[in-house]
């Protein structure tokens, strides 16, 4: 079998998994139920991006024998729910990618809406879906703000391959004994066609939403390529899977994007207390950088996973199923080892005593609790991109 086939392979068993794991409209088996909560979300410092700015949309839970959801045309946000205009009922199109419906109408035809109140209905915040993307393999960014790198040592930006299905704003995600289970808030991208070149990123149509990225720090340790951490090995195995990838209900497409996206802030709290809070104008590379060198080492480049080597990408192309995570600002978990572990590990006679000191070093880090644990709840949020919440749960026992 040759690289290229095996690592194609790899990924397809990889993903298959998480299919598997997944259940219809991007919710988690193994997370199960959206989490418990309020009946509505906390929606502090969260608006929607002025009409003249961003068109905002989202996906209506419909009866579960319709074709799919509804793509919404967002007016107005307040706790008792979103003012909106049905896109899929002017357009007859119900389908799962939202820019399905989106596509049907130009920015022209949008605006003419906007200014149509009387076609809108209020529904609840309760029955908007993730708008995340259909696929379960995405581009990552790492390190991809300098306050973030300083935080766990890392020297500049690199990408990796996110394996996961998307889940919805309120969901849950599971932790056990030895995982060291840490939150990043994100901004992500999407686009209405498939990218083989820039001309087709300029060209497209790009939708911003929030999300989420937890990690097993754990797994991501004992992974690692410690004498070439931007590599970005041992981060697939980390960040993928069923409940690490949580999405919000907005999917806003700028009429601007570039100024658009200088005015985003993403913010973590855990609990009630703060604990991120990022400005996207502070990221390292931008949106054109990622997706430029995403299609240049296609095909050049594969990242470790589940012992085996996967692409980016099976080819030259982003396509509509898949998103581009932009990265994460300062404030997680997470923090460089002390410069003693370091040197023990760097300086241990062969792998088997590295590992050692890994786990050593983990059973410390596990003892101090300070990583998420059962019962904590997280609010990942933004000015204009909408919310998340998470609630930590106990994953079931093997075989259960």
């Amino acid at each position: 079998m040759s690289p290229s086939r095996s690592a194609i392979s790899i990924a397809s068993l990889a993903l298959a998994s998480c299919l598997i794991l997944a259940s219809p409209h991007g919710r988690s088996a193994l997370a199960g139920q959206p989490a418990a909560g309020p009946a509505a979300p906390d929606l502090t410092g969260v608006a929607l991006a002025p009409i003249d700015k961003a068109h905002t949309f989202a996906q209506l839970r419909r009866d579960a024998r319709a074709a799919g959801p509804s793509t919404l045309l967002v007016l107005s946000l307040a706790r008792e729910g979103v003012t909106a205009i049905d896109l899929s009922a002017l357009s007859g199109l119900y389908g799962l990618d939202a820019f399905d419906v989106i596509k049907r109408f130009d920015s022209a035809a949008l605006d003419a809406l906007a200014r149509q109140p009387q076609r809108a209905r209020r529904y609840p915040l309760s029955s908007l879906l993730g708008v995340g993307p259909r696929g379960l393999a995405h581009v990552a960014a790492g390190t991809n703000y300098p306050a973030h790198g300083e935080e766990t040592g890392v020297e500049g930006a690199f990408l990796f391959p996110k394996l996961s299905p998307a889940s919805g704003p309120r969901m849950t995600v599971a932790t056990a004994p030895g995982v060291l289970l840490d939150y990043e808030v994100e901004v992500c991208a999407r686009f209405d066609r498939e990218l083989r070149s820039m001309a087709d990123f300029e060209a497209a149509r790009k939708g911003l939403f929030l999300c989420g990225d937890f990690t097993d720090r754990a797994t991501l340790v004992r992974n690692l390529d410690l004498r070439n951490i931007t590599s970005g090995d041992g981060f697939a195995d980390a960040k993928s899977g069923a409940d690490r990838f949580p999405t919000g209900p907005f999917l806003v497409v700028p009429h601007d994007w570039k100024a658009f996206l200088a005015e985003v802030t993403i913010a973590t709290h855990v609990d009630g207390r703060p604990r991120q809070r990022a400005r996207t104008a502070d990221m390292i590379k931008d949106l054109p950088t990622i997706v430029r060198e995403t299609l240049q080492e296609a095909g050049a480049r594969t990242w470790s996973y589940r012992g085996g080597r996967i692409p980016m990408v099976e080819r030259a192309a982003i396509g509509t199923e898949s998103a581009v995570l932009t990265g994460t600002g300062d404030g997680v978990v997470f923090r460089e080892p002390g410069a003693e572990v370091m040197k023990e590990v760097m300086t241990a006679p062969g792998r088997a005593a590295q590992l050692a000191v890994i786990e050593r070093y983990l059973a410390g880090e596990a003892a101090r609790r300070i990583y998420l644990q059962p019962g904590n709840r997280v609010r990942h949020s933004s000015n204009y991109l909408g919310w998340i919440e998470a609630g930590v749960v106990t994953a079931p026992a093997a075989g259960k």
